[in-house]
């Protein structure tokens, strides 16, 4: 029975050589299958962070849309928004005719390609904002009439001016051809 033990934990040392080299020769020949795993899922998270979007028309004379559209469509596209309102400062007749929360700029501009995730900052119109603009609109339109009613005036003073001036003229010139025939009269 001892015999019979001693060989059983007894292991040829030829035996142990040929597992190390088993393992060995399953490490290498595994080695390039792990390594193109590992770059796979590499390329596979790259191209995800690589992958780009054309951002969506956020404003459009002929089709606005206000704030809360703009970052709906911006989240349904993978960006991110965030926005910043128009001051009073940037108020501009142009703007009167916008409505509450409208889009009207964006960083970077619609149609621009970007990556998916990047944060897209949109620029809208708060009501007294449209309000000022309104206000400087009118300002602008009673400037203009003003004047166009000046130089109405003027110019019809003028021509009073030229009228008076050609009847004296003419009166002048009739003054003389009349004293000229009574000189020769004599």
């Amino acid at each position: 029975m001892g015999t019979n033990n001693t060989n059983k934990n007894n292991k040829n040392p030829t035996d142990v050589i040929g597992v190390i080299s088993a393992l060995a020769g399953l490490a290498t020949a595994a080695t390039p299958l792990v390594v193109n795993a590992i770059n796979n899922a590499k390329s596979k998270s790259s191209e995800k962070s690589e992958e780009k979007i054309k951002i969506p028309e956020l404003y459009h004379k002929g089709f606005p849309i206000d704030l809360e559209q703009a970052v709906r469509m911006l989240e349904d596209c993978g960006l991110k928004s965030s926005t910043s309102k128009l001051t009073m400062k940037e108020a501009n007749p142009r703007y009167r005719d916008c409505f509450d929360s409208q889009v009207i700029d964006s960083n970077p501009k619609q149609g621009t390609i970007v990556k998916i995730g990047s944060t897209v900052c949109l620029r809208y119109i708060p009501e007294e904002v449209i309000a000022e603009s309104q206000r400087l609109f009118d300002d602008m339109q009673r400037t203009k009439a003003e004047a166009k009613e000046r130089t109405k005036e003027k110019f019809s003073l003028a021509v009073q001016k030229t009228k008076q001036g050609t009847v004296k003229i003419f009166k002048r010139s009739n003054k003389v051809e009349s004293i000229e025939e009574d000189m020769s009269n004599e």
